[in-house]
């Protein structure tokens, strides 16, 4: 059976985002942020550590937090793990592209993506960028990805509009991104991906994805669970469960993989700072 939620929210660029929770038992979990206030029963997120009753890490202490120069009193904490794949460093090995439609990658930003199809029909309706080097993908099934999407306008979908793919050849897909014609984000994985079952779950947004940007964070591990982040914001957790053995992921696609509108299109994305971990506890910081 699948397992499933909806989450509503308010979000926009000059007002902090705000969650209504639909169920009862769960409770929204902040990212930390320079001087938070901490103590015992409420820590802080690695690297950042508890310093008089806030958190901070290494460069972010200021004589006018305490009087300490930066650094000053801080350990130096271990790096922990590390991206296997980020965009500004390694960029992509191919790209996908119907007909007349293109995923331009500019070095010069960061190997920031631009992906733009022409129209809803099939032929014309996928453009992205694809990591097809497995040295710099999991070798197991977990991991954390994290990245921003940029919307050059509101899309108006009669279906899914997949942004974001990590999976194996031909067809299988262990983790998907997709804005919803139901003003949704929507999570899923295959069967015998990263759970004997497919797990899908959508995140309701109140008033639809409109022109701007979104940071998205997802960390999974196969036999524990999924959990999934906008903007900062916790959206939900749901089970992973497995018995079985499964190959792991070979190939991450960003940009547009399909385009179910109801305008005809054209539709234009930019994806840009993302990065992929084989351990669903990696820290990634934002990225350019």
């Amino acid at each position: 059976m699948l397992l499933s939620w909806a989450v509503t929210f308010v979000s926009s660029r000059s007002a902090p985002l705000a969650l209504v929770v639909l169920f009862t038992g769960c409770s929204v979990d902040l990212d930390d942020r320079p001087g938070r206030t901490c103590d015992e029963g409420a820590g802080c997120r690695a690297p950042r550590v508890c310093v008089s009753g806030r958190c901070f890490g290494p460069g972010e202490l200021s004589a006018s937090d305490g009087g300490e120069p930066p650094d000053a009193g801080l350990p130096t904490p271990d790096a922990g793990p590390r991206p296997l794949w980020q965009q500004r460093v390694h960029g992509f090995s191919t790209v996908t592209e119907d007909s007349s439609c293109a995923a331009m990658i500019d070095p010069s930003r960061a190997n920031q993506v631009t992906a733009t199809v022409v129209s809803t029909r099939d032929t014309e309706d996928t453009a992205s960028a694809n990591v097809l080097d497995v040295a710099r993908l999991p070798t197991g099934l977990s991991g954390r990805v994290r990245g921003r999407l940029t919307l050059a306008s509101a899309p108006r979908l009669a279906g899914n509009a997949p942004f974001l793919e990590l999976g194996s050849q031909p067809s299988s897909v262990h983790l998907q991104l997709a804005l919803t014609a139901r003003h949704q984000l929507e999570v899923n994985s295959m069967a015998m991906t990263v759970a004997d079952t497919a797990v899908s779950n959508r995140y309701a947004i109140d008033g639809g994805f409109e022109r701007g940007d979104y940071l998205f964070e997802v960390s999974w591990q196969r036999g524990g669970t999924r959990t999934v982040w906008l903007n900062g914001q916790r959206l939900g957790e749901v089970p992973l469960p497995s018995t079985r053995a499964a190959p792991p992921p070979d190939r991450l696609r960003l940009g547009i993989m399909r385009l179910d509108g109801v305008d005809g299109g054209p539709f234009s994305v930019t994806i840009g700072g993302w990065q992929l971990s084989d351990d669903p506890d990696a820290v990634l910081e934002d990225a350019p």
